[in-house]
């Protein structure tokens, strides 16, 4: 029992509260975090007259240690206040408690605070740093990552003499390392008389911290060469920094030093080495350590960032086998509920496009956050199953628990409008962005600009283009793009000339990409070929093979098949597909068999599996009459296995009602109805067309 009885003078009796008892009841209390025994100790304290002035600092100093411990910043702090002495081990006990919780410019305060204290008093009064709190400064400076405030303070210490002194060259190092500054933390380890591990690990840590990968290896291997061996601490900064670079090269030496080091039992090392191997798709190598250190031995796997390392490592790696396999695992070892896991899950199977695994591992989720909505919205999205994403983020916006649409969610949901053509809903979803805000987002707006376009209202586009504030090079390449798509070089063109004028941001190989485009589809022969010229001289971005398809469909648009194959000829790389592809394309139109055979006796060298050129020259041939030859490509096809994949039309009327049909399709209930409309539709374009040929005769080629 505590007595709380008050002694008749202030200094200590023999009571129950002693100098000695009181400070090891606290100690304890710090170590277990006990607030209400730190404030029970705190009273005894008062009655018994041990935090009289005239008392030592040991029990205050105590107390304040406590108050620290526990998180209790306020008390400790009135502590303070009401403390009219105080010493090194005052302050060195508030600058590492405001360290610990995060403060850091908090604690360099105090620090300045200790150096002050006593120059309105006594000189008798005047505190002194000791190694303790020069250590807690330097941890300051380093966790605010401020190499300026860390080189006053090494100053500072350097004419107060202790930079003699191995922990505070110790703490020196770690500041450096974290603030970045590896170089002055090596000369500071390089100048030691005894280097040990800590200290070159140190310089290690904080380079990988910094993102200097390269220099943390450096440092590595001269820690080596200077006969210093690594421990599991090392290690994990060298391997963390190994996966960070993707150095492959790397991943199987620096797993023979784990096991030359004997720490293949350390859970964290074989943890981070897993990691390594999975998040650069490593996923065999992976495996076997998880197995090696969880399955065989029947331990549960509780290290979330590992299971996500693994299923991440098998997404990106395409394997689906390993990552059912997990999955099954996961479910055996009862690791669900985990937000962070379920939504690696998601992941995978959605990039497997596997649409209904997706959406039944959403559904049994007991916890979502946005990444989990995002995820499965996206992944509906991209596959048939666009109404189900549509009414997800209905529900997602009407009530989604706590939570609301992102710009990710908002992009996901606008790119489903533009692939199903669904006009209606891009529509609403357009109003929806602007109550909520994300009108103003520059990545929302292109993708508006983009749907509008491939929807066929580049009006809409254009009025989202004019009344963004900001655009960057994707907006004005989104727009180019979209005047293309809808034949309109000529304000393709325009908008290409307005960036150019504008300077910032300028134009890429990308820009280039759409204006050609732009003009090959508008039929503007000159002005593309010009604007393929300005590549380099103008801008000096390097022609890629996208650059060089583009002139070639824009000569073959237009039947200069010559010029094209000359062209062709003086690439200065050797063409691809997609060079001869638009070439064979052109050849379709003006029924050239000479050059379609040309071309496709290149893909077929090329692309000898593929059905696309063995389609495009059958129709070559049934163009120019050939029947036959076309037959024998058609029987050809049909001998090998080649099948021509089947093309469908979507149609959306007034969002109520969207039918997918083929040609020659007579499922739709109103299919007579429906066909009557099209053959008026077909013979009113026929006689547009006759009319116009009469008025402006096609000249021959």
């Amino acid at each position: 029992m505590l007595s709380l009885s008050t002694p008749s003078s202030p200094p200590l009796t023999h009571g129950a509260v002693t100098a000695s008892s009181s400070a090891a009841l606290l100690r304890g209390a710090a170590a277990r975090r006990d607030a209400p025994l730190t404030s029970a100790v705190h009273a005894a304290l008062l009655k018994s007259g041990a935090l009289h002035p005239a008392q030592p600092l040991a029990a205050p100093n105590s107390l304040l240690h406590a108050y620290l411990q526990c998180g209790l910043l306020s008390p400790a702090l009135r502590l303070l206040d009401e403390t009219p002495r105080r010493d090194a081990a005052t302050y060195a006990s508030l600058i590492t408690a405001h360290c610990r919780r995060g403060a850091p410019l908090d604690a360099l305060r105090a620090f300045l605070d200790m150096l002050a204290w006593g120059s309105a008093r006594d000189q008798a009064e005047e505190v002194r740093p000791n190694e303790f709190t020069a250590a807690a400064a330097l941890q300051a400076c380093g966790l605010a990552r401020d190499g300026r405030l860390g080189r006053m303070v090494h100053g500072y210490l350097l004419a107060g003499g202790f930079c003699a002194d191995p922990f505070v060259v110790a703490s020196l190092v770690n500041m450096y390392a974290k603030v970045g500054d590896a170089a002055s933390a090596r000369r500071l380890v390089l100048g030691l008389p005894c280097r040990d591990v800590v200290s070159w690990t140190a310089i290690i840590s904080g380079c990988v911290l910094n993102g200097m990968l390269e220099e943390a290896l450096e440092v590595f291997f001269m820690m080596l060469e200077d006969g210093v061996l690594p421990n599991n601490v090392t290690m994990l900064s060298v391997i963390q920094a190994c996966s960070l670079m993707g150095a492959s090269a790397m991943f199987g030496p620096v797993h023979a030093l784990v096991v030359l080091l004997e720490l293949e039992d350390d859970a964290s090392v074989v943890n981070s080495l897993i990691m390594m191997y999975a998040k650069n798709g490593f996923v065999e190598e992976a495996m076997r350590l998880f197995n090696g250190l969880y399955l065989k031995s029947g331990d549960v796997c509780s290290n979330e960032d590992v299971l996500a390392a693994i299923l991440y490592g098998c997404t990106i790696s395409g394997s689906q086998k390993n990552g059912e396999g997990i999955h099954a695992h996961l479910i055996k070892m009862g690791a669900f509920p985990s937000i962070s896991v379920e939504n690696s899950l998601l992941g995978m199977y959605a990039r497997f496009e596997q649409a209904d695994a997706v959406h039944l591992l959403f559904s049994g989720m007991e916890a979502k956050d946005i990444v989990s909505w995002n995820t499965v919205i996206s992944c509906l999205a991209k596959s048939d199953h666009v109404n189900e994403a549509m009414d997800l983020f209905s529900i997602l916006h009407a009530d989604g628990g706590g939570l609301a649409p992102d710009f990710v969610t908002v992009l996901s949901i606008v790119q489903a409008c533009s692939n199903a053509g669904l006009m209606h809903q891009g529509q609403m979803l357009h109003g929806c962005i602007m109550k909520s805000g994300f009108v103003y987002d520059v990545s929302v707006c292109n993708a508006l600009i983009s749907m509008y376009a491939k929807l066929g209202r580049i009006d809409f586009a254009e009025m989202i283009f004019e009344m963004m504030d900001i655009k960057d090079l994707v907006s004005w390449n989104s727009m180019i793009t979209a005047y293309g798509m809808h034949g309109d070089g000529h304000s393709a063109l325009r908008i290409f000339n307005q960036l150019k004028d504008a300077g910032t941001p300028a134009p890429n190989a990308i820009t280039f990409v759409s204006v050609i485009s732009a003009c090959s589809h508008a039929g503007l022969i000159s002005e593309g070929y010009k604007c393929f010229e300005s590549m380099r001289t103008d801008h000096n971005i390097e022609r890629s093979m996208d650059h060089y398809a583009c002139v070639v469909d824009l000569l073959g648009r237009s039947g200069r098949f010559a010029e094209a194959e000359e062209f062709i000829r003086d690439m200065p790389v050797p063409p691809n597909s997609s060079v001869w592809g638009p070439l064979l394309a052109a050849c379709q139109l003006y029924g050239n068999v000479d050059i379609a055979e040309k071309a496709a006796n290149e893909l077929s060298a090329l692309e000898p599996e593929s059905d696309i050129w063995r389609i495009s020259l059958s129709n070559t041939y049934a163009l120019a009459g050939r029947w036959k030859d076309a037959a024998m490509i058609r029987t050809e096809m049909r001998r090998v296995g080649l099948r021509k994949e089947t093309g469908w039309s979507f149609v959306d009327v007034r969002g109520v009602e969207g039918f997918k049909f083929v040609s020659a399709d007579a499922r739709h209930h109103d299919a007579e109805k429906i066909y009557s409309v099209w053959h008026s539709m077909k013979k009113h374009m026929a006689d547009l067309a006759a009319d116009e040929h009469k008025l402006s005769p096609i000249s021959a080629v």
